[in-house]
């Protein structure tokens, strides 16, 4: 960089630092292709958000000067919304549902724009519990999804320690013993117990922003999880 050069980005510095902004984590000083994007979605039957935080090499980035994020959901373009999370920059949108896989675009001023990236999303689901009456075992029951990601199962309760399975396999069914949720010698519960069951699919991704210029990278973590209710009577 040439004596002028330098000249130019001390004095931007210092003017962002005069108005009380970390030069470090200006997005006009970050080159998108050094960008590193992490997105993450929850659709947990009830309403659905998604989250994207901006990063660099150097850290935590906040978009300034007109940078900004936009998603599209269901053929709806809709912006991104700054907040704060544990003091960083964090961009978020909330809805009613994910019904399905959904496009990230970052636009830029004054830099390279990123268009189209998709997130993959787990179709939505339904699960079912049957048992744990006497000595029926637990049963779970949804529809088997493949290509659908992830599968974690998690029981929690006042009655038992939490108890979670991750599924190699998605074959749409669990059946988990009594002496599982509550091993001897502790035994069942003397009275009736509420437990609540939790089933998420999940589907991760890692990709370059552009191929062309290795460097910039965007992460996504898309979850559908849903949550029921069930009593154990032993």
């Amino acid at each position: 960089m040439s004596r002028a050069g330098t000249n130019v980005f001390l004095l931007l510095a210092l003017a962002l630092a005069g108005c009380g902004l970390d030069p470090d984590r200006v997005s006009e000083l970050v080159s998108t292709r050094d960008m590193l994007l992490g997105v993450t979605a929850l659709d947990d039957g009830v309403a659905a958000a998604i989250d994207v935080r901006v990063g660099s090499p150097i850290g935590t980035v906040e978009l300034t000067g007109g940078d900004a994020l936009f998603v599209t959901v269901g053929g709806t373009r809709r912006p991104m919304i700054e907040g704060q999370n544990n003091g960083a920059p964090i961009y978020s949108v909330e809805l009613d549902t994910l019904p399905g896989d959904f496009l990230l675009d970052l636009e830029r001023q004054n830099d390279r724009d990123v268009h189209g990236v998709v997130v993959e999303v787990p179709p939505p689901f339904t699960v079912a519990a049957e048992g744990l009456t006497q000595d029926l075992p637990l049963s779970l029951a949804w529809a088997p999804d493949p290509e659908g990601g992830k599968v974690v199962i998690s029981v929690q309760g006042d009655c038992i320690d939490t108890l979670t399975r991750s599924l190699d396999e998605d074959t749409g069914t669990l059946v988990i013993t009594q002496a599982e949720l509550r091993p001897p010698p502790a035994g069942p519960p003397l009275a009736p117990c509420a437990l609540e069951v939790s089933a998420s699919r999940t589907i991760t991704t890692r990709d370059a922003l552009f191929s062309t210029n290795p460097g910039g990278n965007v992460t996504t973590s898309a979850e559908q999880r849903r949550t029921i209710a069930v009593v154990w009577t032993p």
